[in-house]
């Protein structure tokens, strides 16, 4: 069976693969041209003769393509001939249509994260009716969850690409453009934030799995009665399990990778920001130095005007010699054993095991209060400080997650703070806060 489907595919596959790049782009042309509404879906025989030449003009060939050998190569996969009245038209076939559309989307990607919430909350959503039988389910599994797998990781696989492409030119940064630095940091900085955004998006659209997971676990009963079924239920569940944790490791990855180069960007931005003037000026003068100073006949180095060499007297002084010690009737000292101060080290790691349970508190916080801003709600925080304490028992905690909201949304246009200072004490409270009030710029 595989020797015989590979013995097929060798046979076409020179059928199947355009074999040349003027083929794929008069597809490519024909489909651009179907999409915008300049041609027909059926179109003629001058419609393909122009797509020729405009890709003959592109490809500045000075030959030019053959309209018989190029329809030859392309009739049999790519496109059908039928009748119009008295005239013959060509259809890009289906098979066409696809490759083309995949070749544009790996081109020019596009993330949007309503497309995701779509495919979530559409064509991959679980109904009653899709769990009745395992026929059904078999068909969800075909016609709903296989199109959305691949839409899915086009999106990973896309981001995943751009954050590669933006992290190498990172590396060649310093090489390129010494006295534009740091405007080019600051490209980079808001390519990684805007790579942050999208894959944030990402990842809370993958928050709608859940529901999935939790609704093909509820079917499980309907299936136990029959091994026929029962192996089909449980070989799709796998199948969508298996899935989403690969993508949510690689979305870790990507987040990862995204981190890590903004903080690298940022702290190269703060090193070149506050550096000394007189270090910029003295790189500017070696560097000037470099690239004019010459030699004349005799070896010499003759400096750019108006600047002048000058030697510098140098006496070679005599070195003393280093005296011979005897270390024969030394008796070496004992050295301690190295003692482990086990308490200490017991305190050390609670204290870090607080921290992170600090850092992780604060964490869900934020996202909280960012699915409520979302949403369009607004936050109240002082209402918001109290609940944190109550439920932390710790002070850090809501002043922490206040600073992590200024941080993230101070410059957010669409986000804006309200700050009431009048009267910030009440009598019957312990702690006397401003109210503060976060809220989207259009409520």
């Amino acid at each position: 069976m595989q020797d015989s489907l590979l013995r097929t595919v060798s046979s076409q596959f020179e059928a199947l693969i355009p074999q040349n790049p003027e083929s794929v782009l008069i597809l490519v042309s024909l489909y651009r041209k179907i999409q915008n509404n300049e041609i027909d879906e059926a179109f003629t025989q001058k419609d393909f003769e122009q797509a020729i030449d405009e890709v003959s003009s592109a490809m500045a060939r000075d030959k030019q393509i053959q309209v018989e050998n190029i329809s030859k190569k392309l009739s049999q996969y790519f496109y059908t001939t039928l009748k119009k009245g008295n005239e013959y038209r060509y259809q890009l076939t289906v098979f066409a249509t696809d490759l083309v559309r995949i070749m544009l989307q790996e081109i020019q990607p596009e993330f949007e994260s309503i497309e995701l919430i779509h495919t979530f909350k559409r064509t991959l959503q679980l109904v009653d009716e899709d769990l009745k039988s395992v026929k059904t389910f078999e068909y969800w599994h075909m016609n709903h969850y296989q199109p959305s797998r691949r839409v899915i990781l086009s999106h990973t696989e896309n981001l995943q690409r751009l954050v590669d492409d933006r992290t190498l030119a990172l590396r060649q940064l310093m090489k390129n453009n010494i006295e534009n630095t740091k405007d080019l940091i600051n490209s980079f900085i808001s390519i990684f934030e805007e790579l942050g955004r999208q894959s944030e998006g990402l990842t809370q659209t993958l928050t709608f799995k859940q529901t999935i997971f939790d609704t093909i676990k509820s079917a499980e009963s309907s299936f136990l009665n029959k091994k026929d079924s029962w192996d089909v239920y449980m070989r799709i569940r796998g199948d969508v399990e298996r899935f989403f944790e690969n993508i949510d490791n690689r979305m870790l990855s990507i987040n990862d990778r995204i981190q890590q180069s903004v903080s690298r960007l940022k702290t190269l931005y703060d090193t070149l920001q506050y550096k000394q003037l007189y270090k910029l000026k003295m790189e500017k003068l070696l560097f000037f130095m470099l690239r004019n100073t010459k030699t004349d006949a005799e070896g010499n180095l003759v400096f750019p005007e108006p600047m002048q060499g000058k030697r510098i007297p140098y006496h070679r002084s005599r070195l003393p010699q280093i005296p011979r010690l005897d270390f024969m009737n030394v008796e070496p000292a004992d050295v301690p054993d190295f003692i482990v101060d086990e308490a200490y080290q017991k305190l050390k790691e609670d204290q870090n095991y607080t921290l992170l349970a600090r850092q992780e508190s604060i964490s869900k916080w934020l996202e909280s209060m960012n699915a409520e801003l979302l949403a369009g709600k607004s936050i109240q925080f002082n209402d918001w400080f109290k609940d944190i304490y109550s439920k932390e028992k710790n002070l850090e905690v809501p002043i922490d997650v206040c600073f992590g909201l200024i941080q993230r949304y101070g410059k957010n246009k669409e986000i804006e703070f309200v700050i009431d200072k009048t009267k910030p004490f009440h009598p019957k409270e312990d702690l006397a806060l401003w109210k503060m009030k976060i809220q989207p710029s259009n409520s």
